[in-house]
Formats: structure tokens, C-alpha cells, sequence
């Protein structure tokens, strides 16, 4: 007999694959998912001089908040996207050595900036369609007493709607990462390029 932790294992794998986002439930789905991820790290343990952060505690929240938001980032669009020209230039297996690597990294670099964002309030203002299959959905990020934007770019993946990029305080993330791998290609080779995604590379601009 399966154990309960095997039963909610297989039930948040299965709603995460299962689940699609229609173009006029974006707004809502967002708005319901960053409430929940403002929840999560509402409840993270508080910091002082005297007690540092808890680690652990973060990469929990942060494996919490993507269950929320996994089925709606097209991460192999992105790393792909990231790539840009070099894309087709690799083979099969660096493409899928890549795509694994590339999503750990924003994964990891997103992690990073949990205990900067875990008091900030946020909340979607609403969007628009670029091209008929294409929504830039804007929010309002309060940080440090100051409103800041994020938009979160979808497309149409058949009537699944996912992002594809994301405009983090006016800077896409895509086009830092390509900026970034662009540059290292051009002085070394994919090896160099993995260790990189490992250890340096950031979605913030430098």
C-alpha cells in the first residue's frame, strides 16, 4: 500500500503535468499564484544579527513555490531562446545537458533572491497583446518603499498559454542569459559553458 507521502507525491506530479493555463484565466492564476508564493515566504523563519538564514528553510519554500509555477514556465523555450543562434548548433545530448542545466540555474539564481523579496508586496495590474499570440502580463513589486514593475511574457502554446521571458525591474531575463552565453561561446566551448551555468551565470544584468 502506498504511503501518504507517496499519494501527495503522485497528486502534485500529476495536477503540475496536468495542468494548462487559458489566455482569460492568466491574470487570475497569476494573481492566485503570487498570493500563495507571498504566503509561503511570509512563513519563512525571520532573520537577525544574532540568527542567520536558514538555508534549508528557503530551498523548501522555494521547491514549494515551484510546484506553482513549473507547468507555466516553457523553460525549454527559454533555454533555447537563451541560446539563441548557437542553438542549432549543438547535438541532441548537449541540447538536453543544457536545457537541464539552464533551468537549474534560473532555479538556483531565483532561489538566491527569496530572502531579498520575502517581505515585498506584489500584485498583477493587468496585461496586453503585443501580437495575437502574445500577453505581457504587468505586476507592481513593492521594494524598499519603492513601486517596481515585472512583467511576465506568455505565448500561445496551442491554447496552453506559457512564458517565455520575464522583465525583471525593465531587464528581460532571456536577453542577459544570452548576452552572458554569447560571450563565453565566443572565447570558449560548451564544457566551459555548462561549468559556468554551474557556478557564474545570473539572470541579473552585470
Amino acid at each position: 500500500m502506498k504511503t501518504l507521502t507517496t499519494l501527495l507525491l503522485t497528486f502534485i506530479l500529476s495536477a503540475a503535468f496536468a495542468f494548462s493555463i487559458e489566455f482569460d484565466k492568466i491574470d487570475s492564476t497569476m494573481q492566485t499564484n503570487i498570493d500563495a508564493t507571498l504566503r509561503i515566504l511570509q512563513e519563512l523563519p525571520k532573520t537577525t544579527q544574532n540568527v542567520p538564514q536558514d538555508e534549508a528553510s528557503i530551498q523548501r519554500a522555494a521547491n514549494q513555490i515551484f510546484i506553482l509555477f513549473d507547468p507555466i514556465f516553457d523553460y525549454t523555450l527559454m533555454s533555447q531562446l537563451a541560446l539563441s543562434q548557437h542553438y542549432k548548433t549543438l547535438t541532441k545530448e548537449q541540447l538536453k545537458a543544457f536545457n537541464a542545466s539552464f533551468e537549474r540555474n534560473l532555479k538556483r539564481n531565483f532561489t538566491d533572491k527569496l530572502k531579498l523579496y520575502k517581505d515585498e508586496k506584489m500584485e498583477v495590474i493587468g496585461g496586453d497583446k503585443p501580437k495575437s499570440n502574445r500577453y505581457n502580463l504587468k505586476t507592481s513589486l513593492i521594494l524598499n518603499g519603492k513601486v517596481n514593475y515585472i512583467t511576465f511574457k506568455f505565448y500561445d502554446n496551442k491554447k496552453d498559454w506559457k512564458i517565455y521571458d520575464v522583465d525583471v525591474l525593465g531587464v528581460s531575463i532571456i536577453q542577459t542569459y544570452r548576452s552572458q552565453i554569447s560571450d563565453i561561446l565566443a572565447k570558449s566551448d560548451f564544457n566551459a559553458l555548462l561549468d559556468s551555468l554551474q557556478n557564474e551565470i545570473s539572470f541579473e544584468s552585470n
